[in-house]
């Protein structure tokens, strides 16, 4: 994982896995490509991405082709996600 961030492994079954996130405050994570659909919920904390800000409570999904350009926390977040694991 990058510096200020955190990733604990929850489950995992037919090539899908939930994991827990952790950003510290100033997190900026860099431009990636979402090659499958990936589905998050705020836990708390909040993130912006995409332009979007979300707080605690908040979901979003990543359809599978798109571009993540802006990802980042101002105050730190707790997020978990679904995904397929690069690889």
């Amino acid at each position: 994982m990058a510096p200020g961030v955190a990733m604990k492994m929850l489950a995992g079954a037919n090539n899908r896995v939930i994991a827990m996130f952790k950003f510290d405050a100033g997190y900026v994570g860099g431009t990636h490509d979402h090659t499958d659909a990936e589905f998050s919920y705020v836990l708390d904390g909040s993130i912006i991405s995409n332009g979007v800000t979300m707080e605690a409570g908040h979901a979003y999904a990543a359809q599978a082709g798109t571009t993540h350009d802006e990802f980042r926390t101002d105050t730190g977040a707790t997020l978990v996600s679904v995904f397929a694991p690069a690889g």
